[in-house]
């Protein structure tokens, strides 16, 4: 049963056919002929495949890991749907309107996505009793397009990170804001294209084409574009940037995320980028993706970090002195040697979409992280989660350990004076 265009409209699968049969009939202009309307309709694991589709209205519909495999849908509207894991292989989506569509997971081998539209759509959400808009990037995340055609579409700030597009055409694409971080882009075709801003860290560019392609404040940390073609490639501004420098720059538009709740600037997403010895001291870096990154002698003093997503990453010999990281992800981190001293580990509060406090919180997570020989002293940890954490030599002088289950951590030889590990 689906719900169509919001009207409550139930359709079962006889129902749903005899609506495809109709909009068949729209396209070839004969009677009774309806154009189709699947807006809103939740039809998640369906099997469309090999049908005419042209023009049909689909605007948020869910197919979710359902199959579309050499279906026509150019110029369909697909705005805001929900196409996770689905099967495009081989479809066709020429002129499409696909703004902030999710296609994270989904498969789009040979398909043809010529001048689609993926900018960001727009997402009503209600604060108070009020209706605002935000943008929502579309997400191809993970996504599949070995072959795919994406010549002149628009991914204008898209996430595309560990996206597949071997030998993709992308001649004049618009990639520009877009996050490319660890896609695999061998052989890919960017001829004329625009990649403007675009973040390509630990992107894989073995025999890409970036002839006269625009890769000005292109972020391309850990790229060999030497494996790459790039005559005439617009690579730089007249004054080139440092890594620290560009750096500098995203955490401007992260704090502009920040300020206005999502609605501007961009959430710093560096998963797995090499960023050893980078300075980032008291910046608040609150909610960013850092998953796996190598921040190996960092400098971290004083940085704000609550929530942010730093599973994996390697920290050792980090100095995160007075560094709030309340609520973050640490887990499987590496934070051997690692200067923690009066850094905050605790919980963080979670507060209500008009700002207030809803008397939970949300603890940071240090499970089977290595803190070995780290300096831990005056730090809060309190709720945190530490099953299977290593503190083996840490300094923990001071340190409180009230309500975690520090029971389940590796200790030994941890100083542990003055340490407080229960509730008095």
């Amino acid at each position: 049963m689906s719900t169509i265009g919001g009207l409550n409209f139930a359709m079962n699968q006889t129902e749903l056919l005899q609506a495809i049969t109709a909009h068949r009939q729209y396209l070839d202009g004969k009677p009774g002929g309806k154009i189709l309307n699947l807006k809103g309709a939740m039809l998640s694991g369906v099997d469309l495949s090999s049908l005419s589709l042209q023009f049909a209205r689909m605007a948020g519909v869910d197919i979710s890991h359902g199959r579309l495999t050499k279906s026509l849908c150019d110029g369909a509207d697909l705005s805001s749907a929900d196409l996770t894991g689905a099967d495009l292989t081989g479809a066709s989506l020429v002129g499409a309107d696909l703004r902030g569509c999710n296609l994270s997971l989904a498969r789009l081998d040979g398909a043809n996505l010529e001048r689609a539209n993926l900018r960001p759509g727009q997402q009503v959400y209600w604060v108070g009793g009020e209706r605002r808009l935000r943008e929502s990037p579309s997400d191809l995340s993970g996504a599949v397009l070995h072959r795919a055609r994406l010549v002149e579409a628009d991914l204008s700030l898209a996430t595309l990170a560990g996206a597949d597009l071997t030998q993709a055409d992308c001649s004049r694409a618009v990639f520009a804001e877009a996050d490319l971080t660890g896609a695999n882009l061998r052989g890919t075709r960017f001829v004329h294209a625009n990649l403007n801003s675009a973040v390509l860290n630990n992107a894989r560019v073995d025999g890409a084409n970036f002839d006269h392609a625009d890769l000005r404040r292109a972020i391309l940390l850990n790229v060999d574009l030497s494996k790459a073609t790039c005559r005439h490639a617009q690579l730089a501004d007249p004054v080139a940037k440092s890594a620290q420098e560009e750096m500098t720059r995203m955490v401007g538009q992260h704090l502009a995320w920040i300020a206005t709740n999502g609605r501007e600037g961009k959430r710093l997403e560096l998963t797995g980028a090499a960023l050893a010895g980078v300075d980032l001291s008291e910046a608040d870096l609150s909610g960013a993706k850092l998953s796996g990154c190598d921040l190996t002698g960092a400098d971290l003093r004083g940085t704000k970090l609550c929530l942010a997503q730093l599973d994996r990453a390697r920290l050792r010999d980090c100095r995160l002195d007075g560094a709030d990281l309340s609520g973050a992800n640490l887990a499987r981190a590496d934070l051997a040697h690692a200067n923690l001293a009066g850094a905050k580990l605790g919980a963080m509060p979670i507060r209500n979409a008009d700002g207030g406090f809803t008397g939970r919180a949300w603890p940071s997570d240090l499970r089977g992280a290595s803190l070995v020989a780290a300096d831990l002293s005056d730090v809060d940890l309190r709720e945190a989660r530490l099953d299977g954490a290593d503190f083996t030599g840490a300094d923990l002088a001071r340190a409180d350990f009230r309500g975690t289950d520090y029971v389940n951590a590796v200790m030994g030889g941890a100083k542990l004076k003055n340490t407080k590990l229960m509730d008095a």
